[in-house]
């Protein structure tokens, strides 16, 4: 993620523009591709990107946008989003983590893996997305900030493997 990114997600955080207005434009890019390419386009006018801006996306994203778009900037706005869901997290003490499973963890499973977070990191609450992986064989990995925690059995087999090696 580039400086310019997190910068602009911190000034669309900045900016008090309500959550949902936020979502929706990013649900609406993500599920226009074509939307993407007119705006990153540096054959498209800008009226015609600010003409665009205003019929599609929510009102309060209005301004926001025409300005990503005047400074050349459209090609970052995934980026812009994942650094304004960033720093979101971080202004209301919530952590993000991936939860790497061959099956989803039962209720009771998730809410204690979730309490395990919320202890480590002293957060207020976890967003914790659910990602199968068949390669694991059992057992789940939590990625999380810039640690792993590999509770897995291919995870287990291969630290014994290293054991085995380094005798």
């Amino acid at each position: 993620m580039t400086q310019t990114s997190i910068n602009y997600g911190k000034v669309l955080y900045e900016l008090s523009i309500p959550r949902e207005a936020v979502e929706a434009s990013r649900k609406i890019l993500e599920e226009v591709k074509e939307l993407s390419g007119v705006l990153e386009s540096p054959v498209v006018t800008f009226d015609a990107k600010e003409r665009a801006v205003s019929r599609i996306f929510p009102k309060e994203m209005k301004n926001f946008l025409c300005v990503v778009c005047k400074y050349a900037h459209a090609g970052l706005l995934p980026e812009i989003f994942q650094a304004y869901q960033d720093y979101y997290n971080e202004q209301h003490k919530i952590l993000a983590a991936d939860l790497y499973c061959v099956s989803a963890p039962s209720p009771e499973q998730l809410e204690g893996i979730k309490k395990f977070l919320l202890g480590r990191y002293h957060a207020q609450d976890a967003e914790i997305r659910i990602i199968k992986d068949e390669s694991l064989v059992g057992g789940f990995l939590i990625r999380t900030r810039d640690q792993e925690f590999d509770y897995s059995l291919k995870g287990r087999i291969n630290a014994l493997q290293q054991k085995l090696i380094w005798r």
